[in-house]
């Protein structure tokens, strides 16, 4: 107890020394705690994303390019098929249809705008400069997977979350809706209200958010639903077909292909996925780097600290020794030093550590990106685009390359990475610190060891 005492209270015998120590140990445990944090949310980021993104394929008719391309639509005894084949979780099968004005009571939540008019109007095949007044179709997307239906691509956004009401099973068949909160507004429409399509009353169960004004201009309903209704017995337009795991996307994407022969265009976004990916794993060698070379940082300072203050204790140590002090009690006094100056130097570097990984994390991750990202120009989900792409919504969404990932709202999404300094975090980190601590000391100590208090006396 005596020995903890006296190095507690020898840490500050030199108080700018000691300042001086505690500062710099605050600035090496704040950067790594600032990297740690930095690595776990991006490695969270990149194992979600595989795990949602990496693991699917894309499936649409063969030349199908939203509502521009053409192909026949496949059918639901080739969705059979599909689920078939090894290694295949999950289809997820759409059908993507446009209403106009005279086929709904809905309208629009967006306004075309200049280029609305002039492509929306003219039609991309049109002449250019074309005026006619022109009205956004609403986008209706059958699918057999409400909640996993809209993933972004040209429209934005990300998967839709409901913010009210209820959702329909994948095999409905009922007269029901998901509107997203930009078609509600503009048509105020709530839970419970009804609306008509293809002359028959739909009743809405739910609203969601795509956090996109595009994506939130669309109508989900089940899929057998809108092929009752719009004359599409068994077609489907696309299908999302979830892999069991990463590794086995290329074999069951080209499985697929077999199945389905020149019927169907299969794309497998892995590739996309891993080119897309490459930021956050430049973000993640950079961190693990300067988080290694931090610790190891704070490790050097504190043993050259204690190196010099047992060199200029040595007539102390002597005295204590002399006086029969065991090595055990004055390797204690040094221990017990050092782990005061790396405690305190931790609750600052805690402190300061916390609130700056937040935006270093996403100047890392932003930096990067910049770094990484090349060309320009639109997505090839279509001219604007809604759920599945198309000008004002409707269609399939093809998958893009990795430049139009960018581009698109999975770009956006990837770079959304959230920091959270969890409680785990900073107990490894303040452990972390005090075996750096008693290790650095421990190593600086054991030349007492060597230090005869005869010879230190005679010396002096």
């Amino acid at each position: 107890m005596n020995a903890l005492r006296r190095g507690i209270k020898n840490a500050f015998r030199n108080t700018v020394r000691s300042v001086g120590v505690i500062v710099i140990l605050a600035v090496a445990i704040a950067l790594s705690i600032s990297m740690l944090v930095a690595r776990d949310a991006v490695t969270k980021k990149i194992n979600d994303v595989r795990a949602s993104t990496g693991n699917t394929i894309t499936v649409s008719p063969k030349g199908f390019f939203g509502f521009q391309g053409g192909g026949t639509p496949l059918t639901d005894a080739q969705m059979s098929e599909i689920a078939s084949v090894a290694h295949v979780t999950v289809v997820r099968a759409s059908l993507n249809e446009r209403l106009t004005s005279s086929e709904t009571s809905l309208t629009s939540g967006i306004t075309p705008g200049t280029l609305g008019q002039q492509f929306g109007g003219g039609g991309f095949g049109g002449a250019t400069g074309t005026t006619t007044t022109f009205s956004i179709p609403i986008t209706v997307t059958g699918t057999t997977d409400p909640g996993n239906a809209l993933t972004g691509g040209a429209s934005g956004g990300g998967t839709e979350k409901l913010t009210s009401g209820s959702s329909f099973s994948a095999s409905s068949s009922g007269d029901v809706a998901i509107i997203g909160t930009t078609l509600a507004s503009a048509n105020k429409l709530t839970v419970g209200s009804t609306f008509t399509a293809w002359k028959t009353s739909i009743k809405v169960i739910g609203i969601y958010n795509a956090q996109s004004t595009f994506a939130n201009n669309g109508v989900l309903m089940p899929l057998a639903t809108v092929q009752k209704l719009a004359g599409a017995a068994n077609q489907v337009t696309g299908a999302t077909v979830v892999v069991d795991n990463v590794n086995n996307v290329a074999s069951t994407a080209k499985a697929i292909s077999a199945k389905l022969g020149s019927a169907a265009d299969v794309t497998s976004q892995q590739q996309a996925t891993l080119t897309a990916l490459a930021p956050l794993n430049s973000v993640k060698t950079i961190s693990t780097y300067t988080l290694f070379g931090a610790v190891g940082a704070a490790g050097i300072i504190l043993l050259l600290s204690m190196l010099m203050i047992v060199r200029e204790r040595r007539r102390e140590v002597g005295v204590l020794k002399a006086l029969g002090a065991s090595n055990r009690s004055v390797i204690g006094q040094f221990i017990a030093e050092s782990t005061t100056f790396t405690v305190l130097g931790s609750i600052v570097g805690l402190i300061v550590g916390i609130l700056l990984s937040s935006p270093i994390t996403s100047a890392l991750v932003s930096a990067s990106s910049n770094t990484s990202s090349g060309g320009g120009g639109f997505t090839r989900n279509g001219f604007g685009g809604g759920p599945g792409g198309g000008f004002g919504g409707g269609g399939f969404t093809r998958p893009t390359t990795s430049s139009g990932l960018r581009f698109g709202g999975f770009h956006s999404t990837i770079t959304q990475v959230h920091a959270a300094v969890g409680w785990s975090t900073l107990l490894f980190a303040f452990i972390a610190a005090i075996v750096v601590a008693i290790v650095g000391s421990a190593v600086a100590t054991a030349t007492i060891l060597r230090i005869r208090p005869a010879e230190v006396l005679r010396s002096e």
